[in-house]
């Protein structure tokens, strides 16, 4: 069983697959499949540095994530343009990662961009995580040591929650604390390995 996790930026997507992890859940994190990418010497790299410029790129050669954001996040076709040079390049290697799960196994793909990328069209159901926008946007900004406001403007550039809500197989809502969201995965969990 594949299943995609995916919600707005500061929902909790990971700590969601940290909790289907302690359930026996094999997790992919597309996240990680991106920065795997972009790795200096990535033909991906090589282009985004191409068509973004040098600034995008650290003194070590590494793409400057913080840099990019803000490009990408203020221009909507630039925001276009970076999906166009990493998407293809994530999407092979995530489908190398969860190619051929055991009959048993139930694989956890998380994606950020689940519904925008298609890749939902690769996995036998989906889960949105949804927060408050506030809660959201104080909890990414703690995390990613920015303001508020580049948080702001980050999930004014990805789904509403009314749109995970309708898009997705099952909806986990973060709003709470941690046991009410354990709990929440708990009464899931028996409906993915069933």
């Amino acid at each position: 069983m594949i299943i995609g996790l995916t919600g707005g930026i500061g929902s909790g997507k990971s700590t969601v697959a940290a909790l289907f992890a302690k359930r026996g859940a094999r997790i992919v994190d597309t996240d990680k499949v991106a920065r795997e990418v972009v790795e200096p010497g990535s033909p991906v790299l090589d282009a985004i540095s191409y068509e973004f410029g040098q600034d995008v790129l650290a003194a070590d050669g590494t793409l400057d994530r913080t840099a990019l954001a803000r490009i990408v996040f203020a221009d909507p076709r630039k925001r276009e343009l970076l999906n166009q040079l990493t998407h293809p390049a994530i999407r092979s290697r995530t489908l190398e990662l969860i190619d051929k799960p055991r009959s048993d196994e139930v694989v956890v793909v998380v994606v950020p961009l689940l519904f925008e990328s298609g890749f939902d069209a690769h996995c036998d159901r989906t889960i949105a995580v949804v927060a408050d926008p506030d809660v959201r946007r104080t909890r990414a900004a703690a995390r990613d040591a920015v303001s508020e406001e580049s948080v702001a403007a980050r999930i004014s550039a990805q789904l509403s929650d009314e749109e995970y809500e309708r898009r997705a197989d099952h909806i986990i809502r973060n709003d709470g604390d941690h046991e009410h969201l354990s709990r929440q995965v708990e009464e899931l969990w028996p409906n993915l390995v069933a």
